[in-house]
């Protein structure tokens, strides 16, 4: 009945119908693509999230909203689906669009192995339909004029792929994205589908992968070979700046793709000669200048409205439909594609196998780590195992094995949700780190109110007596002129003038103390002022604004900061689970010296030697913090305004209780590292003992003794 109804609609139709299955971000821009072609109109929009297909539908207002792909098969009749959906979706979407008798556009990854890949090309042969994988870097500019370039080159000698990007943390509609490791593995066609492109461009053979090495953190660097051709393919979440661009090397001059700018760099001919080599900087800089002022010019006047080279893609598979052509990406570069992902997934998993807890000898009933993948709650963990703690954290993502703490027990739970009775269960404390860090008043409701309620249930629920709640030095009130900013300060009264995050930290502390109260739980408030790490400073937002090479600073250079080391806050916050009775009720935490401005600049720029900073005096920030409030009230009406000068107001902190705090905490995390490294070194001399005794023993007892060392 479907492949009838798609031939009844699709026989010399005046425009494809398109149904768009997933209605997160690249759903919609989809359907902003669609919007820009004449051949295609957007028919369906399918997701099980009402308000994201309520979202969607702006984009496709005469598109209908549908929860799951049945409803679709029953309802709308439609020539093509796109598929937007996670990674793991893909396969069976796309076999049941095929099935129906519908043309599949996949979103990359478009498959997880080979045997699916051809499995799928194999089936839409035989239903006489046509599949096309998201790769529309084949579509974009650069490499549209890349491959126009390629015959002036000569020869390729070179071929290299380079991709590097940051992991999200936010997904754009509030939701959890991927865990880093699986954005890497998502986001690893792109580059891969490049390099494959123009490997088949040059030379005939067979694609294999040579070689490859898994660096730090998942960094991916691989050889793959194609006849006498190999090419380089880097991919890295730490690279930085972030970089995507494909580099070629011939006998006769260079190409230099720049995909996130936009641009083209060549330079074509020999260049042996002095003048070339005088010259050529001066070409390829007039070429970068003129390429990226465009560029940059198209984006201002927004005439791109969706992600480059969908629009062309979308075209020209639309095209191949209707004309019974090729598909724009060719069957051995979607396969090929897919095939040197698989293996390169299979290495990452390979060079990250999960490691079994470390055992301490002391006993003690776990700490529960709310937030514990975190900037903070990671060093907490870090600090806790250090100290002998048994850690549980709890995290709404398992993170990738490179990222995890040795020793650390971790559990996937979305705390602003009922929180289940394991993750409390025999627990000594809670360390509440969680929190929302962006997005919306929604969202700071949700992650940081609401969860900070389900902890203390779940906590009371559990017998967990003590909590050590994790709030933020903005919960207080700005004191009056040259007053101290004490321990025992009131809290801000208008607690959404400081934007959501503050409102969000306030609420969440109010909520703590009358909770603990009524819940009979002991409570220790900590309020962490600005987190640095001195092992890689970056600045907190309270110093300024980095804009390229000029960082504004905001205030006087001689103005001390409140600001504090992530690892003696970890530090601090492992010797109060030991010391939790002469712990104080409330601690402002600080550095125990607070640094001047002008100290912590100095520290940046010995990581930035290009930095030119710029000082913003406060004469100057108070009347544009005057316009930013006027301007405000006027375009968001609804809305408090947020006073920037109170955000960078110059403060005096009273530091005296953490600076009377600061030598126990150290003494006690120095002990407890040599305690850790002694405990460490005896049991690995234990096993090495039970290694070299099981190596005696037939083979049945050599596994009980295994077993026993597992179970320490």
């Amino acid at each position: 009945m479907h492949n009838e109804r798609r031939s009844q609609t699709n026989s010399q139709p005046d425009k494809l119908r398109v149904a768009i299955i997933g209605a997160g971000q690249m759903a919609r821009q989809h359907a902003l693509a669609i919007s820009r072609l004449g051949g295609a109109t957007v028919a369906a929009i399918v997701d099980p999230n009402g308000s994201a297909v309520n979202e969607a539908l702006t984009i496709a207002p005469m598109a209908v909203g549908l929860r799951c792909f049945d409803d679709l098969l029953r309802s709308t009749a439609v020539d093509v689906v796109h598929i937007c959906t996670p990674p793991e979706t893909h396969e069976s979407l796309t076999e049941a669009a095929l099935d129906a008798g519908f043309h599949a556009y996949v979103e990359k990854p478009f498959a997880a192995t080979v045997l699916a890949v051809t499995r799928l090309a194999a089936l839409a042969d035989r239903k006489g339909l046509k599949i096309c994988a998201g790769h529309q870097l084949l579509y974009e500019k650069p490499t549209r004029r890349a491959l126009e370039l390629l015959p002036a080159v000569g020869e390729l000698t070179h071929v290299e792929s380079y991709f590097s990007f940051r992991a999200m943390k936010h997904s754009a509609n509030g939701g959890l994205p991927l865990r880093d490791d699986l954005q890497l593995i998502d986001i690893l066609p792109h580059p891969v589908y490049l390099l494959l492109e123009f490997l088949s461009r040059s030379v005939e053979g067979r694609t294999q992968l040579a070689s490859v090495e898994i660096g730090p953190r998942g960094t991916v660097h691989a050889l793959v070979r194609r006849g006498a051709l190999t090419g380089t393919l880097v991919v890295t979440l730490d690279g930085r700046p972030v970089e995507s661009y494909l580099r070629l090397v011939g006998t006769n001059g260079s190409i230099y793709a720049d995909y996130v700018r936009g641009t083209v760099q060549r330079n074509i001919g020999p260049g042996v000669s002095g003048i070339d080599k005088l010259l050529a900087p001066y070409r390829l800089s007039w070429q970068l200048l003129a390429a990226t002022t465009a560029a940059m010019g198209k984006r201002i006047v927004k005439r791109q409205t969706s992600y480059p080279g969908l629009v062309e893609i979308f075209g020209a598979f639309y095209e191949a439909i209707q004309k019974n052509g090729n598909s724009p990406v060719s069957r051995g570069n979607l396969i090929e594609t897919v095939s040197i992902c698989e293996q390169i997934a299979d290495s990452l998993r390979a060079a990250y196998p999960a490691q079994p807890p470390l055992v301490s000898r002391v006993r003690r009933a776990p700490v529960v780590v709310t937030g514990g993948t975190g900037f903070l709650g990671k060093e907490v963990a870090r600090a806790l195992i250090a100290a002998g703690e048994q850690v549980r954290v709890v995290a709404r993502r398992m993170p990738p094995e490179w990222s995890r703490v040795p020793g650390v027990s971790y559990i996937v739970a979305d705390i602003s949700q009922p929180i289940p009775a394991d993750v409390m269960d025999g627990a000594q404390a809670v360390i509440h780190c969680a929190a929302e860090t962006a997005g919306s008043w929604e969202q700071h409701q949700r992650n940081s109110v609401r969860a900070t309620e389900e902890v203390l249930t779940a906590a009371a629920s559990a017998n967990v007596k003590r909590i050590i709640h994790i709030s933020s030095i903005s919960v207080l009130a700005v004191p009056a002129r040259r007053e101290l900013l004490t321990d025992d300060g009131a809290l801000e009264p208008n607690s959404r003038s400081g934007g959501p995050y503050a409102w969000g930290k306030i609420e969440s502390e109010r909520l703590a103390v009358a909770r603990c109260r009524e819940l009979g739980l002991h409570l220790r408030v900590v309020r962490p002022s600005a987190l640095i790490d001195h092992r890689g400073f970056d600045p907190p937002g309270l110093l300024g604004k980095r804009i390229g090479n000029i960082f504004i600073a905001v205030g006087r250079p001689n103005q001390q900061l409140g600001v504090v080391d992530v690892v003696f806050c970890a530090q601090t916050l492992a010797w109060m689970v030991r010391h939790f009775e002469e712990a104080p009720a409330t601690l402002n935490l600080f550095e125990p010296e607070l640094p001047t401005k002008r100290e912590l600049l100095v520290q940046l720029r010995r990581a930035n030697p290009d930095l030119t900073v710029v000082w913003l005096p406060p004469m100057v920030l108070i009347p544009l913090s005057a316009l930013a409030i006027a301007l405000q009230k006027i375009l968001r009406p609804r809305h408090p305004a947020i006073s920037v000068a109170k955000i960078f107001a110059n403060l005096r902190y009273d530091t005296s209780q953490i600076a009377g705090l600061a030598a126990p905490v150290r003494l006690y995390s120095q002990r407890s590292v040599m305690t850790e490294t002694h405990s460490t070194r005896s049991a690995i001399r234990n096993e090495e003992d039970i290694a070299r005794l099981s190596s005696r023993l037939p083979h049945s007892a050599s596994s009980a003794s295994r077993s026993m060392v597992g179970e320490r």
